[in-house]
Order: structure tokens, then C-alpha cells, then sequence
């Protein structure tokens, strides 16, 4: 959406999704794996720490709908979705998307919001401009199988999965290699009340955190700093990373640390 916007205006602009699409709007999202070179300035999207993105040598602004984060210059507004603020802007600036654009946009908000369980009328009202265009969101929202490699890493967070009893509720606690988000996700669905997920990546630590009851925006930005690294998002989604070297034995304990600063009392059940 945002790139419709920039070339409108007569800037060249390329889309850069460093860990890919979600997979109904990979035909849409047309974007690279790897930050092109020659770049004179970029847009981060629903970035709410420059741990999130590879490192950038260029001036940088962000549009994000995390108030809680790094602060970086740009547009933040606290909304169920980062898709409908990008819709905002181009109405905005008078630009009319790509009929590619707007289904990915649609497929943003449906997904972000939940399958619109955390839309709120402004949401809707966004959305129903982008669907009078493209039509029921239905038919791009494919039934193909789940990824495998996501399969397997969902299976191997279970079992290594370690649940708590705490003030603020069951706090679930795994560590895995990738798909942090979608395993916080599953545990969520599955009726844990705040889910942790742990990886190492290069010399880094990175913890996503999710909730429908618990701030956990405040909870990664607290962990950040006991941590000397950079975290945030928003109320009920947020991730943090540190600069830590650690053996993939050693995940389990800070997992433990990160579940004391929820409660420090906090019970293992299992």
C-alpha cells in the first residue's frame, strides 16, 4: 500500500519482507527477501524495535500501529491493524492502490485484527472501502496445508513447553529455532493467558510475547531493559531482543526469568 503511495510521488520503491509474506498474500505482497543496496531512505511497517530489521545505514521513519517501542520518527497510532493505517494514508494523499495492493491490505487487517474480533468501527469502515473494490475476502483466503517446517516447529515448542500459575493468570513458556510468532499464537488459541516464546538468533535473544488479558507491550519493554536490549509492540502483542549468547539449554532458565517479571511468584504446573 505504502509503496502505491511512495510511487505515486515519484519515488522508485521496492517492498522488503525479510522473513517473507504470510502465505494467502505472498502472490499480492510482491516483495524481497534481502534490503536492496543503493537505498536513500526506507519505511519500516509495523516495526515496533529495530531488532525487527536488519541493520540500515539510510535515514528511516516508521508507520506502526505499536504505541509502546523504540522511538522512532514516523506515524503510530495505537490500531487493531497496521494495514488500515496504510489505507489512511493513501486515502489521505489522494492515491488509489493497486487492486494487488488492496487485497493485501484487506488479508493485513483480517489477520492482525484477529478475523476481525478486535476491529472496531473505524476498522470496519476501512475495510469495507478496500472490499467494495476487491470483492468478499473469501475468495483469497486459500485452504492449502501449513507450512511443514511451521508444523514441526509448533510440535517441538509443545514439548518443551513449560506452564506456570500466576496473578495474572496460565503463563506458557517454549523456546523454539523460528516461527516464535506463530507458536505465541497457537498457545493463546489453546487457552493460555499469556504465552512467551524464546529463540537465539546469531549472538541475539529475541522473546515474543502474546496476550488478550495482560499488557505485555510494557512487560517486553520491562524485560528489554533488565535485558540491556530493545523491546515493545502493543497491549497484546509485543517482542523484545538482546544482545545475549546463549546455549539452547540455557533458554529454558531465561524463559523462567522473563515468567518471575509477570509474577514473581509465579507456580510451575508442569
Amino acid at each position: 500500500m505504502l509503496r502505491d503511495v511512495l510511487s505515486a510521488l515519484g519515488y522508485d520503491a521496492v517492498v522488503v519482507c525479510p522473513e517473507g509474506a504470510a502465505r494467502e498474500a505472498r502472490q499480492y505482497a510482491d516483495c524481497v527477501g534481502e534490503v536492496p543496496p543503493g537505498l536513500e531512505a526506507a519505511v519500516l511497517v509495523d516495526v515496533a524495535t529495530l531488532a525487527q530489521v536488519p541493520r540500515l545505514d539510510v535515514p528511516y521513519a516508521v508507520v506502526d500501529h505499536h504505541v509502546v517501542g523504540d522511538e522512532i520518527p514516523g506515524v503510530r497510532a495505537e490500531r487493531p491493524s497496521c494495514s488500515e493505517i496504510a489505507l489512511r494514508i493513501a486515502e489521505e494523499a489522494g492515491v488509489k492502490p493497486k487492486r494487488e495492493s488492496l487485497i493485501a491490505a484487506s488479508l493485513g487487517i483480517y489477520a492482525d485484527s484477529v478475523k476481525l474480533l478486535k476491529a472496531d468501527g473505524d476498522t470496519l469502515r476501512t475495510l469495507a472501502s478496500a472490499v467494495d473494490e476487491i470483492g468478499p475476502l473469501e475468495q483469497y483466503l486459500g485452504k492449502s496445508e501449513e507450512n511443514p517446517s511451521l508444523k514441526m516447529a509448533k510440535i517441538k515448542a509443545l514439548s518443551r513447553l513449560h506452564i506456570y500459575e500466576t496473578k495474572s493468570g496460565v503463563v506458557c513458556a517454549t523456546h523454539v529455532d523460528a516461527y516464535e510468532s506463530d507458536v505465541a499464537n497457537m498457545l493463546v488459541s489453546a487457552g493460555c493467558d499469556v504465552a512467551v516464546v524464546a529463540s537465539r538468533h546469531g549472538g541475539e535473544v529475541r522473546a515474543v510475547f502474546r496476550s488478550p488479558s495482560v499488557n505485555v507491550a510494557e512487560l517486553a519493554a520491562k524485560a528489554a531493559e533488565l535485558l540491556g536490549g530493545r523491546g515493545g509492540g502493543h497491549r497484546g502483542a509485543a517482542a523484545l531482543a538482546a544482545a545475549r549468547k546463549l546455549r539452547k539449554d540455557e533458554l529454558p532458565a531465561l524463559l523462567e526469568e522473563l515468567v518471575r517479571l509477570i509474577d514473581a511468584s509465579a507456580m510451575p504446573l508442569r
